[in-house]
């Protein structure tokens, strides 16, 4: 502790509790802290972080059920980098549950102090605080800055030093091994560390680097007996439900994942990691359980956004179209509806008006809907003007309508669509959450058999009638529709293969069954926008279509 000061430091005390921030101002001015600022909420505190360079940030967990609380101001400040790489933040509270608990030494504070506690507590544990961060500071001033080649070189120079730190350095570097996607790294780094092998730490490392180099067995059996060791270890349930996941033990790794939520459900990290072995593994309502978890621990906090609400109404509309009868479809849907009812007075929802129009993924939603209950059309006309306003209104695609448009498209059968969107995410580089990421990620997989079909069938009609076999080219595109019934680009192909076939006609009689099947194909484009070489295919054939159909 030789030179260590309080006198030099400026520190930022977050407390509701009038009394006892005045305590606590007290306890720091005993230690010597001259330059002491308070705040009695989260979201004053943020401004204040945002004005200041501050040292120290001591904060209360809870504010009230309304307002930011603890775990999202430390999230906020430090990932908006209104915390100096080398300060500290000590967060504070009376609770003493596990689940809170776990979930505030999962937001990494550099420390956590239960209340009440005396002068002397605080005072050991600011200053420990302090050195540690001190003696790491140029790793974190590296990673604040987006340079982890720079922080792995910073922590490696820093490790082969003699400190008490060691083992904290230790353990950033092997988290910068697992962020720089270099298990083999860690897993190298682990095994050469002796003296630490049996901390809980240490094997907790080990389990999750087996899981990124895909050792799905060793990993699993670890996990088994460091739960046997401590029954509340959560991270070993959170590496033994990935290893039961990906060796396709559905059941257990559904029930281990419920179990860590249980013990530490605040973690927006484990949700999105349960949500994901749900959806591989079918227990849709699981999915949707975590979604509305997400969406409640994320919309106060720095990772607010929209999205998070639209994974929630997606995760009912999913449950419904792979529920078990229809009673089961009928309640998701009904749920997913009365959800978006209640949304329209959720303050929190109100406040991402800048992102969100509430009409266009109502229009989304209503797609999706139709598309489950087989009203292919009907989700079609949604699904366009969907798009036409998206079009209109925004110059880049926004995060928040892809997964759905994308997803809609694909079941309904635009495949070209679905994919010319994908294509058009990937070039304006559109940052998607996991869970958004993971719905257009399964938009193309969970109909690439019939859309495979389909596209062989189109080609060969292309083909066929680029050959002048008009009536099997006519049949070809008659087999892609029966894949794709509400598909545009087949049925202009089609009605382009009529027309022709008419056209090619002896007798200057009307070809009435022609006509018809022209006719029931038109209504499937009628009044539906279109860009691009749908347009240009639809305004070469309007007139003869309009001479014909009137």
């Amino acid at each position: 502790m030789s030179g260590f000061t309080f006198s030099d430091k400026k520190v930022l005390i977050v407390e509701d509790q009038r009394p006892f921030l005045v305590l606590l101002r007290g306890l720091l001015n005993g230690l010597g802290a001259s330059s002491v600022k308070t705040a009695q909420h989260a979201e004053q505190a943020v401004v204040l972080c945002k004005q200041n360079q501050f040292d120290m940030v001591i904060a209360d967990l809870h504010y009230g059920s309304d307002r930011k609380n603890g775990f999202e101001l430390i999230e906020e400040i430090r990932t908006k980098k209104w915390l100096k790489p080398n300060a500290i933040f000590l967060l504070i509270s009376a609770d003493t549950a596990r689940p809170i608990v776990m979930g505030s030494i999962e937001r990494r504070p550099d420390d956590f102090l239960v209340k009440p506690f005396s002068q002397a507590q605080i005072k050991s544990r600011l200053i420990r605080a302090w050195l540690k961060r001190q003696f790491l500071a140029p790793v974190y001033f590296a990673v604040s800055k987006d340079q982890t080649s720079q922080a792995i070189e910073t922590a490696q120079s820093l490790l082969s030093q003699p400190s008490q730190y060691k083992r904290h350095c230790l353990q950033l570097l092997i988290e910068l091994y697992w962020k720089n996607n270099q298990p083999e790294k860690a897993m190298q780094l682990l095994k050469n560390d002796e003296s630490g092998q049996q901390s809980l730490w240490s094997q907790i490392a080990m389990g999750k680097t087996l899981i990124a180099l895909k050792q799905y067995d060793d990993a699993g059996t670890l996990a088994e007996q460091l739960i046997k060791k401590n029954k509340f270890c959560v991270e070993a349930y959170d590496v033994l439900a990935e290893s039961l996941s990906a060796k396709q033990e559905a059941e257990l790794a559904l029930d281990t994942i419920k179990q860590a939520l249980k013990i530490s459900p605040f973690s927006l990290q484990r949700q999105y990691v349960a949500c994901r072995i749900a959806r591989e593994h079918g227990d849709y309502p699981l999915a949707s359980d975590t979604c509305f978890s997400i969406w409640e621990l994320s919309k106060r906090s720095v990772h607010q956004s929209a999205s998070h609400w639209c994974s929630y109404i997606r995760s009912l509309l999913d449950a419904a179209q792979f529920a078990e009868d229809k009673r089961g479809k009928n309640r998701f849907q009904q749920e997913a509806l009365l959800a978006m009812q209640r949304s329209k007075f959720d303050e929190s929802l109100g406040r991402l008006t800048d992102e969100f129009d509430f009409s266009i993924f109502e229009e989304l939603v209503h797609a999706r809907i139709n598309a489950i209950d087989g009203k292919l059309i009907e989700a079609k006309r949604n699904l366009a003007q969907s798009q036409f306003i998206i079009d209109k209104s925004y110059e880049t695609f926004p995060a928040v309508y892809a997964p759905d448009s994308v997803y809609t498209l694909f079941q309904i059968g635009e495949f070209e669509q679905g994919q010319q969107l994908i294509n058009r995410l990937s070039s304006e580089q559109t940052k998607l959450d996991p869970n958004s990421q993971y719905a257009v990620d399964h938009a193309t997989k969970d109909v690439s058999d019939v859309h495979q079909a389909y596209q062989s069938l189109n080609q060969k009609g292309i083909s066929l009638y680029q050959e002048g076999k008009f009536s099997e080219a006519k049949e070809t595109f008659q087999q892609a529709q029966k894949l794709a019934p509400v598909n545009t680009g087949v049925a202009l192909n089609l009605l382009q293969c009529l027309l022709k076939m008419m056209n090619n006609k002896t007798s200057n009689k009307v070809d009435a069954k022609l006509v018809a099947e022209c006719r029931s194909v038109y209504k499937l484009i009628d009044g539906m926008p279109m860009v691009g070489q749908h347009l240009e295919k639809y305004d070469s054939l309007s007139e003869e279509l309009k001479a014909i159909l009137d």
